[in-house]
């Protein structure tokens, strides 16, 4: 990554639902092309996420969570969203994690997912970390691997917001602290 970007972890304020939400749907579209319909994507999936977005953030909806946005020269790039209670039985879950499609390849996925797993060690010191991911997703499948996640079996869920089903698998990191000593490591995402 070249060090003359500025590069911040900033926490989201009430005020970033909408930036949040412009995101979330941008990586979408990106991630999920050929996964999920291309109308949904396009014509429904912004006014979905500005609305769960601004539920999150203005509402407190989901609560507790905690959001960061990750910006490269004061620029969003991408954020992450951390939701501790939402299945605790599984650990904390890492709902979000995106990087916009151009800050692919400069290890920012790893930076942002680094920030979630210290975040964790933390706040819930001995608890797994866990997110869910779209089985044909193959790109994050492979980073998540890479990283040591274990993967559930598949399993079909609704597709947020739609009554599409999806196969989905749940990745979990049982010892967030080996995580982190593996994204410490150096190679870049």
């Amino acid at each position: 990554m070249p060090t003359s970007h500025r590069i911040t972890l900033d926490a989201a304020l009430p005020a970033d639902a909408d930036l949040l939400a412009r995101l979330h749907s941008d990586s979408w579209r990106h991630a999920y092309a050929g996964l999920i319909p291309a109308t949904y994507l396009e014509s429904h999936a912004p006014a979905e996420r500005l609305a769960t977005w601004r539920a999150r953030m203005l509402e407190g909806a989901e609560a507790p969570i905690e959001v960061t946005i990750l910006r490269v020269d004061g620029e969003p790039a991408g954020f992450c969203c951390l939701m501790p209670l939402a299945e605790p039985g599984y650990g904390v879950y890492l709902d979000n994690l995106h990087v916009m499609p151009a800050y692919h390849g400069g290890g920012y996925g790893k930076r942002l997912m680094a920030h979630c797993v210290r975040r964790t060690i933390e706040q819930w010191p001995g608890k797994p970390l866990f997110l869910y991911v779209l089985d044909g997703n193959t790109q994050a499948r492979a980073f998540y691997r890479a990283l040591g996640g274990e993967e559930a079996p598949a399993f079909e869920d609704p597709f947020p917001g739609t009554d599409h089903m999806v196969l989905v698998r749940r990745v979990t990191w049982q010892d967030p602290e080996a995580l982190l000593a593996k994204l410490s490591g150096g190679s870049r995402a």
